[in-house]
């Protein structure tokens, strides 16, 4: 009996031990569920000839004997990373989001071509993102997963950059290449229609990453131009493509194998040689594609048998029974390089335009209208003011600047090119402290109204003092709020208003007078009161005339005026104005600073732009900075209307040029230009 009661109670022992067992394992497996933020369907239901996508690149899984094909998808109105898996690269299953964007990520627009590697033991995504609204430019990002390739994908990079790719370049398409050494980097195209690229000619870069992936190392190093190859044939309006730079290499030349697309004139696969093993080249171009029949964006690898293989989408169309679809084929390497594929193997040509995917512009902007300086009226008259502001509200460019003595008026546009005379802005009340030099007017909005500063001279001072105005509309009309707004005891004019991310407001203006004869200006920005009523606290010395091409008239002129300050990042950038406007050789300078208030560092390449008589330009300067609409920066100046005409001379006409960051973060310009420039709008 007492054995029976042993063996019932080892019973129930037994029982209770594999229940807590079946519990921990459901546990486990909740656990598990919970730490993956996907679940696989059950069947691979989607055969390759129904998987229609851009841009496919495979990731083989050798451990756990698949591949994955990570895409990009939408919802929400977020952008998203979207994942398949195969077991033999023929039928695929869905299976799920392995990254979406949360609702503050800087990562707002594209959402192109992720390309996911695995390195050390980690997977990373690399994928083409850019922000319309910050003026972000495409570039490319890196997000990470710790937990397998369809685990949860995070960026590496901190919340205020979004792309590791230079921020003053236009680029699209990184891929990763692991050097012998195990040296990481990033290959990228950069954009035909960026801002850093001539003659519409796209390009292929490369950068050296820290091993960690989080940065970069060194500078970028361009390795070729669309143009260095003969293949490639210009599209739209005169574009050359430089499309998804990818680097293979070859095991028994040592060769490096980098494969591009390009058009010619379909949509095409390229190759470029680098006999040395090394990224930076020197590269060899080969003739003839490897395919040219309407596929491209490719990458290579090697499958779970060992066999090479080349995946690219074909055909480049959006809509139709043929669409752009998962291509996938044998590829081989011969005498170093890879041997042509067959032409026949893709459907039959179609007639498209490459650069527009179902109805928009998938790849780039592509050039629509034409302009040349001086910007022009509805008249198709010169615009002719001096001291140009713009500032925008509403999908709308408002303009002013110099224009009389009693007041200001405005000018309109949909597109900074064209402009409408629109009337009275401003006039002066009859019992103003001014009586004439109203110069210069700059309008902010701050806290739901709109201020403009402008400066005039007051007889009983005897100086030139800056007063404010205000209006809650952005066509005005302004009224005066404080004549003078602030009074220092010395002439001040030139006064821009800059409210920094904290709402924090600055006043950046120019000293001026004329000490023993000779005109002199000198910046100061002081912070700002809350209400804008007055300066809280003393002003800071900016800067004075200093560098050489300030002071070709020393003698007579002195002057730093005209600032105008923004923020990009974490530096405050201020362009200003040096010499004598009536005179020659008025020019633009850029100062840079970590802090509002200072101190600022004039810029050794200074300057931005000044007189060229070669090209029929004469004093541009006294700028403002406005976003166009698409999303480049302009600056918007005024130059004499005659290049040689007799100086001093005031009859000044307003021109834009584009702005644009080099890879060292240093503010540049396309310009000053007389020439046709194109623009994307």
């Amino acid at each position: 009996m007492r054995l029976n009661r042993i063996h019932k109670k080892v019973d129930i022992i037994k029982i209770g031990v594999c229940l807590i067992i079946v519990m921990l394992n459901s546990y486990a497996l909740l656990a598990q569920q919970d730490s993956q933020p996907v679940t696989e369907k059950a069947d691979y239901n989607i055969s390759a000839g129904d998987m229609h996508m851009r841009d496919p690149f495979v990731t083989v899984d050798r451990k756990n004997h698949c591949y994955y094909i990570i895409t990009s998808r939408w919802k929400d109105g977020r952008g998203g990373l979207f994942a398949y898996k195969s077991e033999d690269l023929k039928n695929w299953k869905e299976i799920g989001f392995v990254f979406q964007a949360a609702p503050d990520y800087l990562g707002k627009d594209d959402f192109w071509a992720p390309d996911t590697y695995e390195y050390k033991g980690n997977y990373y995504s690399f994928l083409t993102l850019s922000n319309k609204e910050k003026g972000i430019l495409r570039g490319t990002t890196i997000l990470k997963s710790t937990t397998g390739a369809l685990g949860t994908y995070k960026p590496v990079l901190p919340a205020r950059q979004l792309n590791i790719t230079p921020e003053s370049m236009q680029c699209l398409d990184g891929s990763l290449f692991v050097e012998d050494n195990g040296t990481p980097w990033i290959i990228f195209s950069v954009e035909w229609c960026g801002p850093n690229v001539q003659n519409k000619i796209g390009e292929i870069w490369a950068q050296k990453l820290k091993r960690n992936l989080t940065g970069t190392v060194g500078k970028p190093h361009r390795l070729f131009r669309a143009s260095d190859a003969k293949w490639p044939t210009k599209i739209g309006d005169g574009v050359l493509v430089t499309d998804a730079p990818f680097i293979w290499k070859d095991k028994v030349s040592g060769n490096l194998i980098l494969t591009w697309s390009s058009f010619s004139p379909l949509y095409s696969i390229g190759q470029a040689i680098s006999k040395s093993g090394k990224v930076l080249g020197p590269w060899e171009h080969e003739e003839k594609p490897v395919f040219s029949n309407n596929g491209g964006h490719q990458m290579i690898f090697e499958d779970l048998q060992g066999n090479l293989k080349i995946s690219f989408h074909s055909p480049n169309e959006s809509k139709g029974a043929k669409r752009e679809t998962l291509t996938i084929m044998d590829i081989k390497i011969k005498d170093g390089k890879f041997e042509v594929l067959d032409k026949n193997l893709v459907s039959e040509k179609n007639v498209f335009d490459p650069l527009v995917v179902d109805g928009e512009n998938k790849v780039c902007c592509k050039p629509e209208k034409k302009y040349a300086n001086p910007v022009k009226t509805t008249e198709n008259k010169d615009l002719s003011i001096g001291d140009p502001f713009v500032y925008q509200y509403n999908g709308i460019y408002y303009l002013t600047g110099t224009t009389n003595d009693s007041g200001f008026d405005y000018y309109t546009s949909k597109d900074l090119i064209t402009w409408e005379n629109k009337g009275v802005l401003y006039r002066k009340s009859a019992n103003h402290i001014g009586t004439s030099a109203f110069w210069a007017p700059e309008v902010r909005y701050y806290k739901g109204k709109f201020y403009m500063t402008y400066c005039c001279y007051v007889p009983g001072k005897d100086m030139l003092q800056t007063c404010l105005a205000v209006s809650e509309n952005p066509d005005g009309p302004f009224t005066d709020l404080y004549t003078p707004w602030f009074d220092l005891g010395y002439s001040v004019i030139d006064a821009d208003i800059f409210v920094d991310d904290d709402g924090t407001p600055y006043v950046y203006y120019s000293k001026n007078g004329m000490p023993n004869g000779v005109a002199t200006g000198e910046l100061y920005t002081a912070k700002l009161k809350e209400d804008l009523s007055g300066l809280d606290g003393e002003p800071v010395f900016v800067s004075g005339a200093s560098q050489e091409w300030e002071k070709v008239r020393w003698d007579v002129n002195r002057c730093n005026e005209g600032p105008f300050v923004f923020k990009k990042n974490d530096t405050y950038y201020m362009t200003y104005s040096a010499n004598d406007t009536g005179e020659g050789f008025y020019g633009v300078g850029v100062s840079l600073a970590q802090h509002p208030l200072g101190p600022w560092r004039k810029c050794a390449d200074n300057p931005l732009m000044t007189t060229d008589l070669s090209n029929n330009i004469s004093s541009p300067g006294h700028n403002s900075i406005i976003e166009a609409p698409d999303g480049n920066l302009y600056i918007v100046y005024h130059r004499h209307a005659d290049a040689h005409c007799k100086k001093p001379n005031w009859d000044r006409v307003v021109c834009i040029d584009r702005l644009y960051f080099d890879e060292r973060g240093r503010l540049k310009v396309d310009g000053p230009t007389n020439t046709p420039q194109s623009v994307s709008w």
